[in-house]
């Protein structure tokens, strides 16, 4: 790689010297993979190395999305469809370090904007993945990152996870309610949720499984921090809840840090 990089710098380029070290390169790397050699490391691997999740899904993002990003600012401040991104690390955070999910798991996020974690969640752990939304601009966008990861993914020679996309309300789709008797973690990003869609969802946790995790930015049991909850309280008597943290530059409309919410399904 030296050599490489020597041959090419820009004040003494040596086109000989940079053929002939990249001929040896590429030697050496087919003989690794000849011997078994890269096959083993992969074997041994348990994820992808996070700055190239990370590389990918920016590839996918600013050959898709950024181009037209003016086009999620036209959501309504002060409802149900305000626009906003978990951030990649945000992200790995969550899902690999503290759930620590596996390929063989499902992924839902509701509320999946232009599908940046759903596409994360089947690169990065492998899961089957899906995600739902309602505003239209966003829906199309996603599909055409869907479109660009999965050309990406084969030109890098990875597998993802099984990606789906639905449009529409998540409280009335019914692919997504078969898709959350199935799922292992729930993402719902609901800072801007009103009231009355997040007791909607609430109801749709009912036929959650046991065990089943979900990650919100604002807690589905009213007062939970409390020594009791209110019986009528559907939330209290079917979520556990856990408060966590996050540091700065996490989501993309502060670069403050805030804090989040696990919910274990009882």
């Amino acid at each position: 790689m030296r050599r490489l990089e020597k041959a090419s710098n820009h004040k003494v380029q040596d086109l000989a010297a940079f053929k002939e070290a990249l001929i040896e390169y590429n030697d050496r790397i087919l003989r690794l993979v000849r011997d078994g050699t890269v096959a083993r490391n992969l074997d041994n691997r348990k994820e992808l190395p996070r700055n190239f999740v990370s590389f990918i899904l920016e590839q996918v993002y600013d050959r898709t999305v950024a181009p037209k990003v003016e086009l999620l600012a036209k959501y309504e401040n002060g409802t149900d469809n305000v626009y906003g991104e978990l951030l990649h690390p945000f992200i790995s955070s969550i899902l690999v370090e503290r759930l620590q999910m596996t390929s063989d798991q499902v992924f839902v996020d509701l509320g999946s904007g232009v599908g940046n974690v759903v596409l994360q969640a089947a690169l990065e752990i492998g899961c089957e993945s899906w995600g739902c939304e309602m505003m239209e601009n966003a829906c199309n966008l996603a599909e055409a990152q869907q479109k660009e990861f999965s050309a990406r993914c084969l030109l890098w020679g990875v597998a993802p996870g099984k990606v789906r996309l639905e449009r529409g309300d998540f409280r009335k789709n019914t692919r997504i309610h078969e898709a959350l008797k199935r799922a292992d973690v729930i993402l719902v990003n609901n800072q801007a949720f009103t009231s009355q869609l997040n007791d909607d969802l609430v109801r749709m946790f009912l036929d959650l499984k046991s065990g089943c995790k979900i990650i919100s930015l604002k807690s589905f049991v009213h007062d939970h921090k409390s020594a009791s909850h209110n019986i009528n309280d559907v939330g209290s008597t079917i979520l556990e809840v856990e408060d966590w943290t996050y540091p700065e530059d996490y989501v993309s409309w502060t670069s403050a840090g805030g804090t989040y919410c696990i919910s274990t399904r009882k």
